[in-house]
C-alpha cells in the first residue's frame, strides 16, 4: 500500500469518527475541570497556611493545573453515567475534606492524615466553637461550592447528552486517555524535583516528605490541597505492605548504638511510689510564680530539665504524648495509635514495669474511656484501671473539669493513693481549649480574681488564669501527700503534653515544644539538667532512677546517661542539640554563632532520619509483641 493510500484510509477513519462530533458532547470534561479548579483554589486561599500564589505566579501553579486536567480527564473517560456519578462523588469528598482540614487547622494549626479520622470525633465536641468563630465568608463559600457541584451534575446529567455513536464514543475515550496519561506521569514525576537539593545530603526533605508523608504542613506548604490527599491516599496504601529490610533495620539500630551504662541517678527512687501529672497545655507562657507558684515552687526544688522537648509527631497530641511517655515511642505522623494499638500488648510499657516490680498502677482522667480509645489503651500500657472522675468519686456534684477534684474527692484521692506501693499517671484538663468565657475561667477568677481578663478576647490571659487550676492541684496534691505521710516516699513527674497552640504559635515553629518537665521528690538536691532532650526519653529515664526496667529497651535514652549527647527531633527533620540547631531548609547554627562543622551536621542529620525511621517502623511492625513472642 502506498503512503497515498495509507494516507486516504487514515483520513477515511478520522472522517467517520467525528463526523457526529458535537462540541457540547465535551463540555462535561471543562465543567469537571472548573468545579475541581473552584474547590482547590477556594481551599488554598483560606487554609491558615497562605501556600501557593495560586494559581499563575509561580511555576508550581503548573503542575496544579495539570494535575486537575488528569482528574478531569480520567473521570471524562467514563461512560457518560458513571461519569456524572464519579465526578459528583469525587468533587464532594474532595469538597468535605478541604473543609475538615480548614477546621482542624483553625483550631491547632495543623494538617490531619486520612489514617487518623478514626479518631477525630474526639475533636467534634469543639465543634460548635470552631462553627461561631468561623467567618460568614467561608461559610457562603462552602454553601456555594456545593451548589456549584450539584449544578455541574444536574446539567451534565440532564442536558448534555452521551456522544450518539460508538465511533464519537470511542474517540471521546481516546482523547481523555491522551489527555490523562502524559498529565498524570506529569503530576507523579514532578515533585519529586521540587526541591533542587533532592538529590544530596539532607537538603532533600521535600522529596524525602513527599515519598514518606512525615508532615502534612510540610507538604502542603509545596504543593496544594488536592495533592495533599491525592499524596495522602498512595502513602497510606503503601503502608499496608510489610518490608522485612524494616523490620531488620530496628535489630541492627539497637545492636549498633552506645548501651545504657549506671550513673549516678541509676535507682535512687527505687521503691518509692510515683505519680506522673501530664499537664494540659500547660507551657511556659503560664508556668511562673505569677501564675503558677505552687509549680514553680516544685520545680525549683527538684530536677528540672529546662531543654525538655515535647516533640509532635502524629495528630492527636494529648494523646500522642500520653503514648509515648508510656510506650517509649512517639507516634508517627498518619498512624491512628488507639485504634491501631488499642489490642496490642506493649510489655516495656511504663505500667507494666512497674506491676511487674509490686506496684499497682491506675490512669486517671476526666474524659470518657472511649475518648481516645483510653480504656483499651490503658491495659494495653498496664494500668489496672482506667479512673474516670465522674465513675468513682464520691461527691458526682463536682465539675471534673476542674483538676484539684482528684485530691478533693476522697475517692479518687483513696484510689490515687491505693496500695503499698503505687504508680498513678494524671492526664490533667483544666488548661484545655477552649479559651474563652466558661465555666472553668469562671471557677478559676473566682479562686483567683486577679487573673480576670478585662477583654475576652485575650485567649493568653483566660489559658493562664485555666492554668492557675491545674496549680492549685499540685499545690494541694503536695500537701494533701504531706499530711497523710506519703510525701517522703512519693516522686512525683511534672511535664506538659504540648505548648498551648490555641493561643498562637512560637516565634520558631519547630522550637516551640519546649515544654516544662520536672521531678519533685522531698528532699531531694535542687537540680538542672540543661541537657536537650525529648519526650521518647522519659520512659528510659524512669526505668533507670527507679530500677524498674533495661533502658537499653527503648529508642529513647535514660537522659543522664553519660553516652547519650541529648537531642530532640521533629517531623520535617529539624534537631536541635546543646551544639546547636538546624531548621530545615537553613543553615545548622550554633548557638554561638558559628558554623557547625559538617561532620557534625551530617552527624545528626542521620541521627534525626534514623529515629524518625526507626520509631515508624517499631510502631507499624509491632516490635515489642515479635520481641515477646520470640
Amino acid at each position: 500500500m502506498s503512503f497515498s493510500d495509507k494516507f486516504n484510509d487514515l483520513n477515511q477513519k478520522v472522517t467517520e469518527l467525528t463526523k457526529n462530533v458535537k462540541p457540547v458532547n465535551y463540555l462535561p470534561f471543562l465543567m469537571y475541570f472548573i468545579t475541581f479548579f473552584m474547590i482547590d483554589l477556594f481551599y488554598c486561599r483560606i487554609l491558615f497556611i497562605q501556600a501557593i500564589d495560586y494559581p499563575w505566579e509561580i511555576s508550581l501553579s503548573k503542575v496544579i493545573i495539570i494535575n486537575i486536567v488528569a482528574i478531569s480527564a480520567m473521570i471524562f473517560i467514563f461512560p457518560k453515567k458513571t461519569a456524572d456519578v464519579l465526578f459528583a462523588v469525587s468533587a464532594a469528598i474532595f469538597h468535605c475534606y478541604g473543609f475538615a482540614q480548614y477546621c482542624y487547622s483553625s483550631q491547632d494549626n495543623n494538617l490531619f492524615r486520612l489514617k487518623t479520622i478514626g479518631v477525630m470525633g474526639e475533636g467534634m465536641k469543639y465543634m460548635q466553637s470552631i462553627l461561631r468563630g468561623m467567618p460568614v465568608r467561608i461559610i457562603a463559600g462552602f454553601a456555594g461550592l456545593l451548589l456549584l457541584i450539584a449544578a455541574v451534575t444536574f446539567v451534565s446529567a440532564k442536558f448534555i447528552p452521551e456522544p450518539p455513536t460508538r465511533n464519537t464514543i470511542r474517540l471521546k475515550r481516546i482523547i481523555g486517555t491522551a489527555v490523562f496519561i502524559p498529565s498524570f506521569i506529569c503530576v507523579m514525576l514532578i515533585p519529586f524535583f521540587m526541591d533542587k537539593n533532592a538529590a544530596i545530603g539532607y537538603g532533600s526533605f521535600t522529596s524525602y516528605n513527599y515519598r514518606n508523608f512525615l508532615n502534612a504542613v510540610e507538604l502542603y506548604d509545596d504543593t496544594d490541597i488536592l495533592m495533599l490527599l491525592q499524596r495522602d491516599i498512595v502513602c497510606s496504601v503503601k503502608s499496608i505492605f510489610k518490608s522485612d529490610q524494616d523490620i531488620k533495620s530496628i535489630d541492627n539500630y539497637f545492636s549498633s548504638r552506645p548501651k545504657h551504662t549506671v550513673n549516678e541517678k541509676t535507682n535512687i527512687f527505687k521503691g518509692k511510689n510515683l505519680i506522673c501529672v501530664m499537664m494540659e497545655s500547660l507551657d511556659y507562657n503560664a508556668l511562673n510564680e505569677e501564675y503558677c507558684p505552687n509549680l514553680t515552687r516544685l520545680m525549683n526544688e527538684g530536677i528540672c530539665f529546662s531543654e525538655f522537648y515535647s516533640v509532635r509527631f502524629g495528630d492527636a497530641f494529648t494523646f500522642g504524648t500520653e503514648f509515648c511517655v508510656n510506650s517509649g515511642l512517639a507516634s508517627s505522623a498518619g498512624y491512628s495509635v488507639p485504634s491501631s494499638e488499642g489490642e496490642n500488648p506493649l510489655p516495656l510499657s511504663l505500667g507494666h514495669i512497674f506491676r511487674n516490680n509490686g506496684y499497682t498502677a491506675n490512669e486517671f482522667h476526666y474524659n470518657d474511656a472511649g475518648f481516645y480509645n483510653r480504656g483499651n489503651m490503658s491495659r494495653v500500657f498496664g494500668y489496672e484501671n482506667y479512673i474516670k472522675f465522674s465513675e468513682y468519686a464520691s461527691d458526682k456534684t463536682l465539675n471534673f473539669e476542674i483538676d484539684d477534684t482528684l485530691i478533693t474527692d476522697e475517692s479518687l484521692y483513696s484510689k490515687l493513693t491505693e496500695g503499698e506501693r503505687f504508680l498513678d499517671y494524671v492526664v490533667t484538663y483544666s488548661a484545655h481549649m477552649p479559651y474563652e468565657n466558661d465555666d472553668i475561667y469562671n471557677e478559676a477568677i473566682r479562686r483567683h480574681p486577679e487573673l480576670a481578663v478585662s477583654d475576652f478576647s485575650d485567649k493568653t490571659g483566660i489559658f493562664r488564669a485555666k492554668a492557675a487550676l491545674t496549680d492549685d492541684m499540685a499545690g494541694k496534691l503536695v500537701k494533701r501527700l504531706e499530711a497523710d505521710g506519703l510525701l517522703d516516699d512519693t516522686v512525683i513527674l511534672f511535664f506538659a503534653d504540648h505548648y498551648c497552640s490555641g493561643i498562637g504559635e512560637p516565634e520558631i515553629e519547630e522550637f516551640g515544644c519546649r515544654t516544662p518537665c520536672f521531678i519533685y521528690a522531698k528532699g531531694i538536691t535542687p537540680e538542672t539538667v540543661d541537657k536537650v532532650c525529648n519526650t521518647t526519653d522519659l520512659l528510659p529515664t524512669i526505668a533507670n532512677l527507679f530500677g524498674v526496667g533495661n533502658c537499653d529497651d527503648y529508642a529513647g535514652y535514660d537522659i543522664f546517661s553519660e553516652s547519650y549527647e541529648g537531642y530532640a527531633f521533629f517531623p520535617n527533620l529539624s534537631w536541635i542539640t546543646n551544639e546547636g540547631y538546624y531548621i530545615q531548609g537553613n543553615e545548622a547554627v550554633s548557638y554561638d554563632g558559628k558554623k557547625l562543622g559538617d561532620e557534625y551536621i551530617s552527624h545528626m542529620n542521620k541521627t534525626a532520619l534514623d529515629r524518625i525511621n526507626i520509631n515508624g517502623n517499631m510502631l507499624f511492625y509491632d516490635y515489642y509483641r515479635e520481641k515477646q513472642s520470640q
